[in-house]
């Protein structure tokens, strides 16, 4: 009885939160992680309660396309007549009895209660019929026995089986096996503490402990960001560690000849070109763009003072004529590589919207190289181990250009373990607990 209070929400507020989180998701395109705390703030939920509305819904955005399987499995009716929002409550009541310490009769109970509370302007007949519905499905679900090794593997771990063939050509490409694709797999389904970069000193900070790679990196084990007053006067940023490492990796790279500017074309939100920012050395120019006003408007309040912000096309050179030392160029890309921390992104991306992008990635890049004076460096890194937005990218503009030469980068990852056998790097969730970043290096000769 300890243990489940531990978990077990006081009231049906968290479960009535977690479901509006899904509807805005679902219906309105919403980020989870960005809508969470006005929702949070809505329905007055902090410490344990807000605790079980995220692993609630976070549950149910990275395991749906199992939990529908398993739902159809105890359902007479084809899911995909039946509403949008009793599938949620389902999924919901199925990620209680599977994946959580909620007793059984305590999830079916809860769930038949937010599918009556939920409806708006229908008739009884119609509440009833939902009640029912819910409550028969998942009671069902309670006493089956299901095989997930019957499913695929796209089913099992709810990804887009385009998805899975990616990560699995990705993985061999890389040098590791294939049979690492259901740990990778298992790994995107696993949440991650969030992490935070330290930018002054090498602080000790309560609730967190060391990162494994990167020294300014804390991860968050008892707090939340913004309960650290760091985070709240800006001495740390929110920041995976392997988007602390590409940062390190382009700071370490060492152009031929004296320095005095530096450039990061795609620079927001801000979280690199913040790191930048902390170690641009006296007399070095630091231009960070990026093409949206918003986003550079959230760079301003990150970046140090030692940034110049622009807001423009990077390919069409904003900057004018001028030549760089350095260029980092963290490419607009799918964000396969973060699946960890969004896991609603995985339902929403096509391969030919992807693979749309790798147009737009070889402009920046060849933007990047123009831009760059000779034995000059440029950092092509994405949030993506999608070969065609890696290593394709990269190879398409070496074959086009003469004029650059493409760098062993892994020196560039001190300490770091398992990197592969070149020339570019590759991180994974599974291998080194970050997010998936690509970061190749190339010098302009």
């Amino acid at each position: 009885m300890e243990e489940e209070s531990k978990i077990y929400p006081s009231s049906d507020q968290p479960r009535m939160a977690a479901l509006e989180l899904l509807r805005l998701v679902r219906d309105e395109g919403a980020y989870a992680n960005l809508a969470l705390p006005q929702v949070l703030r809505k329905y007055k939920l902090n410490g344990r309660d807000a605790a079980f509305t995220v692993e609630l819904a976070y549950g149910v955005l990275r395991n749906q396309s199992l939990y529908d399987a398993m739902a159809q499995k105890c359902s007479s009716r084809a899911l995909v007549a039946v509403e949008p929002e009793i599938i949620d409550i389902l999924r919901l009541g199925i990620h209680q009895i599977y994946a959580m310490r909620v007793p059984d009769h305590a999830a079916v109970d809860t769930c038949a209660s937010l599918a009556r509370v939920s409806v708006k302007g229908k008739d009884a007949g119609h509440i009833k019929a939902r009640v029912g519905f819910v409550n028969a499905v998942l009671r069902c679900i309670t006493k089956s026995e299901f095989d997930i090794e019957t499913l695929s593997l796209g089913e099992r771990y709810s990804h887009q089986d385009w998805i899975v063939q990616a990560f699995e050509e990705s993985l061999v490409h890389n040098g590791l096996a294939e049979r690492d694709l259901e740990t990778l797999l298992r790994a995107n389904n696993t949440a991650a503490d969030p992490v935070i970069a330290v930018r002054e000193g090498d602080q000790e900070i309560v609730g967190t402990i060391p990162g494994r790679w990167s020294n300014q990196a804390r991860v968050l084990t008892d707090v939340i960001p913004l309960e650290l007053d760091q985070v709240r006067d800006g001495s740390a940023i929110v920041q995976d560690e392997g988007s602390q490492l590409v940062a390190q990796a382009f700071l370490l790279a060492k152009p031929t000849g004296p320095e005095s500017s530096w450039l990061d074309m795609c620079a927001g939100p801000g979280g690199k070109a913040a790191l930048i920012s902390d170690a641009v050395p006296d007399g070095v120019e630091f231009i960070a763009v990026d093409l949206h006003q918003h986003r550079v408007d959230l760079m301003s309040k990150i970046v140090g003072s030692s940034a110049q912000l622009l807001t423009g096309d990077a390919r069409e050179r904003p900057w004018g004529n001028r030549f760089f030392d350095r260029v980092l160029l963290d490419a607009p890309c799918s964000g396969l590589g973060a699946l960890r921390r969004r896991p609603e992104a995985r339902w929403r991306k096509t391969k030919r919207e992807t693979l749309a992008l790798t147009g737009l990635q070889e402009e920046l890049l060849l933007a990047a190289i123009d831009s760059t004076r000779i034995g000059g460096i440029i950092a092509y890194v994405t949030c993506s181990p999608y070969i065609e937005e890696t290593w394709a990218v990269v190879d398409s503009v070496l074959q086009a250009r003469t004029d650059i030469q493409r760098e062993d980068a892994r020196d560039l990852f001190p300490g770091v373990s398992d990197l592969g056998s070149g020339p570019y790097v590759q991180l994974w969730p599974h291998v080194h607990g970050t997010d998936a970043m690509f970061f190749a290096l190339l010098r302009r000769i």
